[in-house]
């Protein structure tokens, strides 16, 4: 009976080992009691240690409560230096215009997951960041818990 159990024990580690097996690197920036100021400006460091092209992905996470129906936000991705590479404004749609229903996955907290750079090959190795802003027309933006970086292999 015992060994069963490790079996099971086994395979349930190699599953959720294998589950996230592409991530290079991900983290969230937490905004004080869920207001985002424009005047702060998330940043995200990471490596890249290959050339392979990469997926870059931004999340935002925003409660039912937020007004409007969209977010403007601008992404900066600098390198070693500190010299901008690549910078977009991106909307991202968080409700229906016409039903108002919350896109995104959760119940009163919704998570956005938005693939900003789908293949993008970092002009070599080393140290990169990117610096995402709300570009929105409030200075305190309400009810947006999160904002985070993912970076992961493509999958073959």
């Amino acid at each position: 009976m015992k060994g069963v159990q490790w079996l099971c024990l086994l395979v349930l580690v190699i599953t959720i080992s294998a589950c996230d097996r592409h991530k290079i690197y991900e983290e969230v920036y937490d905004f004080e009691a869920a207001v985002w100021n424009m005047d702060t400006i998330p940043e995200f460091e990471f490596s890249i240690d290959d050339n392979q092209p990469k997926r870059i992905l931004l999340n935002v996470r925003n409660s039912i409560d937020f007004k409007s129906q969209n977010l403007y936000l601008t992404y900066y991705l600098l390198n070693e230096q500190g010299t901008e590479i690549k910078s977009e404004l991106i909307n991202i749609q968080l409700f229906d215009p016409i039903t108002g229903k919350p896109s995104g996955k959760g119940n009163s907290i919704f998570q956005h997951e938005v693939e900003i750079l789908p293949a993008y090959t970092f002009p070599k190795t080393g140290a990169y960041k990117i610096k995402v802003a709300q570009y929105m027309r409030e200075a305190d933006l309400q009810e947006v818990p999160s904002v985070g970086i993912r970076v992961e292999e493509i999958k073959k």
